[in-house]
């Protein structure tokens, strides 16, 4: 936003060694105290939109995590459920040949028992690891919606941090006016540039400060 506070630093060295009266050291010392408070906005502005970027960068990484846990679940999902179709299906093959009985001349009783036995140990083994699956993919969903909300989280705390950036912005405004209002005044020696150029440079340090407010409020709720 136009020039650094360095430049309105040195025009105010330079007036100041181009006027002696009274009345320019007094603007002389007030630009020099409104470009050291506006160097210090001006800091202030640009630490919080870095960290605006950053905090939507960490947010996009881990909505992107999220829903890899949630692509994760939705697969394990998929087994658990197929582990449990063939489960009943061998269950239910139990339960069919204890109600029918074996058939002599048609099927010897021993083959029918080889089937049980066969169909016993697959129910076990479905009954042994359908927990475990069901476990897994409930652990990987909550997982995806823990690093959703975290995701939230980082988001609406870079919707603040860029709140706070804009009112930096509106603050540095502000204050680069009044050092031109006041540079104004030691050109034309007309005092009301130079209470404009204070009133607007409190105008924007009160902005900023809303925005120093808000930094220390934020720190305060981590």
């Amino acid at each position: 936003m136009g020039h650094g506070p360095e430049h309105h630093l040195e025009h105010a060295e330079h007036a100041a060694h181009a006027s002696h009266d009274t009345f320019d050291r007094q603007v002389t010392i007030s630009i020099a105290i409104v470009a050291a408070v506006l160097a210090a906005i001006t800091m202030l502005g640009h630490r919080a939109h870095n960290e605006t970027l950053q905090l939507q960068g960490e947010a996009l990484i881990l909505q992107s995590e999220a829903g890899i846990q949630h692509n994760l679940a939705t697969n394990k999902w998929a087994q658990y459920q197929a582990n449990n179709i063939r489960n009943h299906m061998y269950q239910s093959l139990l339960e069919v040949s204890e109600a029918v009985p074996a058939l002599t001349g048609k099927a010897p009783a021993n083959a029918l028992d080889a089937a049980r036995n066969r169909w016993q140990a697959q129910h076990a083994q479905y009954d042994k690891h359908l927990p475990e699956y069901k476990a897994e993919a409930e652990g990987l969903a909550d997982k995806g919606h823990d690093l959703e909300k975290r995701s939230k989280a980082k988001l609406d705390e870079s919707h603040a941090t860029h709140d706070r950036s804009t009112r930096f912005d509106l603050g540095e405004l502000g204050l680069q006016l009044g050092v031109v209002l006041c540079s104004l005044a030691i050109l034309t020696k007309k005092r009301a540039f130079w209470l404009a150029g204070l009133l607007c440079s409190l105008a924007g340090l009160l902005v900023a400060l809303t925005g120093v407010f808000g930094l220390f409020l934020g720190n305060g709720h981590h």
